[in-house]
């Protein structure tokens, strides 16, 4: 799996707003790192740099190099499905035989034939907005062990996931 950029909440103790994204960040389930810009000058001089105008405006969030300031939950939610993919559910859409991964609305997939008791993945697609960012091998991934936990076994028709699977020591064995 990709490694999960890291995680700054810029605020204070006693804010409000700041306590509001600590209980956020830890319902979605992720990490991050608490810098009080109150009690600690460094924290205080990182989150200046990060603005032309050198103000303290916190709560900030920082993922990876994206910064946010003050964003509402659905805006900070949209962000972290867009930079960290890994922490988004795979779907399995049997009616349609495809494996798909929900980003902000937009559908990464996996579609497969069943023949002889085995899956065949034949096409994998992401959207051509999220290309280069990692999302393909995220989706492979998450493919490959979302059917293995649900007991089927599979090949590798698609240049792509084929070639996923023989990177992966895991998977290169169990991915014919």
């Amino acid at each position: 799996m990709e490694k999960i950029p890291i995680i700054k909440l810029y605020g204070a103790k006693g804010c409000h707003k700041t306590h509001y994204y600590q209980l956020l960040l830890s319902e979605i389930g992720l990490s991050y790192l608490f810098l009080d810009v109150e009690t600690n000058k460094e924290y205080a001089e990182e989150l200046r740099n990060l603005y032309e105008n050198r103000k303290l405006n916190f709560p900030t969030i920082t993922i990876g190099n994206k910064k946010l300031r003050n964003p509402t939950s659905e805006e900070l939610q949209k962000w972290i499905n867009k930079l960290i993919p890994q922490i988004l559910k795979i779907h399995h859409d049997k009616d349609n035989n495809r494996y798909t991964l929900d980003i902000n609305g937009e559908i990464a997939k996996i579609e497969y034939v069943i023949t002889n008791d085995k899956m065949h993945l034949v096409h994998s697609e992401v959207p051509y907005n999220l290309r280069g960012k990692g999302i393909g091998k995220i989706l492979v991934e998450k493919t490959f062990e979302e059917l293995t936990e649900e007991g089927y076994k599979a090949i590798a028709i698609c240049s792509y996931i084929k070639a996923i699977a023989k990177r992966s020591k895991k998977w290169s064995k169990i991915i014919g």
